[in-house]
């Protein structure tokens, strides 16, 4: 498995087919290995990796901003109602 390096850096995006808000997380000089998106059609949220071996630290990176950086929904619904406190 090929591990995958950083530094890391996250980004905001927004999807309007998928009717939500991302936050992906970018290795320098690379494209996105993995997104938590927001889905405000459903008040979901799905975290999703487009790669193997990302290290532990940048995924934690990735899921701390997100429960910053894309609360509260579009409704102004808190994300806390649907996050797993356990994440």
């Amino acid at each position: 498995m090929n591990v995958v390096r950083g530094p890391f850096h996250t980004q905001v995006v927004s999807d309007v087919v998928r009717d939500g808000l991302g936050i992906e997380l970018v290795p320098e000089g690379g494209v996105a290995v993995a997104e938590v998106f927001r889905c405000d059609a459903d008040h979901t949220v799905k975290v999703t990796t487009f790669a193997e071996g990302i290290p532990s630290e940048a995924l934690e990176l990735l899921i701390g901003r997100a429960k910053v950086e894309l609360d509260p929904f579009e409704d102004g619904t808190p994300l806390s109602e649907v996050w797993s406190h356990g994440a």
